[in-house]
């Protein structure tokens, strides 16, 4: 209580400069008192409450201003008008009049539509106001998606590259997640022409984020988001859409010994293009999958000339493989993908490319409890990918991307099974002299753990481990030696 009395002198000063402000009709003045009243709304408690349909008014009196810094604080103002009063801001004004909900929305929605200076702003507020007013706002969620969908339209006509950063896509693909979140499956009908629409803009990590709003609030829309984002990660990766593997065909080409023409047809020529020409060691670069239905026509074209037209740098390489680790494509079998395609990256001129295919790679692996089992289809590639991992551990230049290498291997016991082969154990012995004292600390708890495994290849050269490092102990000229030969003892 005596917080609040000695705070109620400063929110009435704080008032007073607003009103004083606002009297002054000036631009200075209308914008401090919307700036002094956005600040007492969000810190000033229940103050506010008295003044609240005074806010509203200054609001809506302002937000066609011609200063633009005026008008966009105003517009900005609405939100916060909707958080800090749900009720009084949803509730119709006196003699049936239009409540300030009403207002708002309408006054935001066309202005999404007339002004392309303002649009970003206006997608934004309406997605807050959604969000604050969530049950009220169901009967605006029509006219809001469809302000949305004509938004993406209109920047697909302009044929603008889906490379080039844009205000206006990154404030609609916010929007559409704070929509989700707000309205959850009640968005799911209207996503019909949007989602499409969402890749035209091409891969971005707004887009992703978006995304995987939309796959968490509106579960609908699952195999619809994850099929055209394999598409795109795989035309970028690869330069083709994504082929989910089919038993049959894939176990004739296995035993015919023939890699899948798919994704021979996407490895030439395209990796080229991609830069994975060589890494740091000289090495040479190596429509029924969703029930969510749309228009008529096929259903990802619009990803795959989205897709096909970005160009692939080393940013774009990048996300894409840390697309799919970020999301769960579990339901897909991306075993073939992984084989002869990502596998193919951890040889590209870039470390931070490696890096993020190393991590990719073993988060697919992880993730999937195809790959954990000691027999079957998965075996092969789970062992393909221990393989390469540790050869990465061992021979790449870059000290992060050894280290990226040896802390996927050391996170998962899944590996063990593969990892306790004769020559991955000699490999994984090799990485104890790596210069770098956190490789030594990973894989030596790797190699603790093998002993299990695979006792007959572990132990011998463990036994000699532990000597030279207590050797190494007993002759440390400094303290750092001392101290590195302690923390190895104390891993094991």
């Amino acid at each position: 209580m005596s917080d609040r009395n000695a705070r109620n002198p400063w929110l009435n000063f704080l008032f007073e400069e607003q009103k004083r402000n606002y009297q002054m009709n000036s631009v200075e003045g209308f914008h401090g008192a919307l700036l002094i009243s956005q600040e007492l709304l969000q810190h000033g408690g229940m103050y506010m409450q008295s003044h609240f349909a005074q806010a509203c008014d200054m609001a809506l009196k302002l937000k066609d201003h011609r200063d633009p810094a005026v008008h966009r604080a105003a517009i900005a103002l609405l939100p916060v008008l909707a958080r800090y009063s749900p009720q009084e801001f949803t509730r119709a004004g006196s003699g049936g009049s239009e409540s300030m909900l009403g207002r708002a929305c309408n006054y935001l929605i066309t202005l999404s539509r007339a002004s392309d200076r303002d649009r970003a702003t206006a997608f934004l507020a309406l997605g807050s106001i959604a969000q604050y007013c969530s049950t009220e706002f169901r009967s605006f969620l029509e006219p809001t998606t469809r302000a949305i969908r004509d938004a993406l339209i209109q920047r697909a006509k302009m044929r603008i590259p889906p490379a080039e950063a844009d205000e206006t896509v990154a404030a609609v693909l916010q929007t559409i997640a704070t929509l989700a979140t707000a309205m959850g499956p009640a968005l799911t009908r209207y996503m019909r022409d949007i989602l499409d629409l969402m890749f035209t803009a091409g891969l971005s990590q707004a887009l992703c984020d978006s995304l995987l709003v939309l796959e968490r609030e509106v579960g609908q829309l699952q195999p619809a988001i994850q099929g055209r984002l394999l598409d795109m990660v795989s035309i970028i990766l690869v330069g083709v859409p994504f082929r989910p593997t089919q038993q049959s065909l894939d176990d004739l080409e296995q035993r015919m010994g023939a890699m899948s023409m798919h994704y021979a047809a996407g490895a030439n020529g395209h990796r080229a293009n991609a830069g994975a020409a060589t890494n740091g060691n000289g090495a040479g670069a190596g429509g029924g999958r969703d029930t969510y239905t749309v228009p008529a026509g096929d259903s990802t074209s619009l990803v795959v000339r989205a897709a096909s037209s970005i160009p692939v740098t080393v940013d774009t390489l990048v996300l894409a493989l840390r697309t799919l680790r970020v999301f769960d494509f579990s339901e897909e079998n991306l075993s073939e993908f992984v084989r002869n395609d990502i596998l193919q990256y951890l040889n590209h001129s870039s470390p931070v490319v490696r890096r993020e295919a190393i991590h990719a790679v073993a988060h697919i692996v992880m993730a999937d409890p195809l790959y954990r089992s000691m027999a079957g289809a998965g075996v092969e590639v789970a062992s393909e990918v221990v393989q390469r991992l540790v050869s990465a551990a061992v021979i790449d230049l870059d000290r992060d991307v050894r280290l990226m290498a040896v802390q996927m291997l050391e996170q998962s016991s899944h590996f063990d099974f593969h990892m306790g082969k004769a020559q991955n154990i000699q490999d994984l012995f090799l990485l104890l002299n790596d210069e770098v004292f956190a490789v030594r600390v990973t894989v030596l708890a790797v190699i603790g753990r093998l002993a299990n495994m695979n006792p007959a290849h572990v132990m011998p050269s463990l036994r000699r481990m532990v000597v030279q490092l207590l050797t190494e102990l007993e002759f440390a000229r400094t303290n750092r030696e001392r101290e590195e030969c302690i923390q190895l003892l104390m891993v094991l």
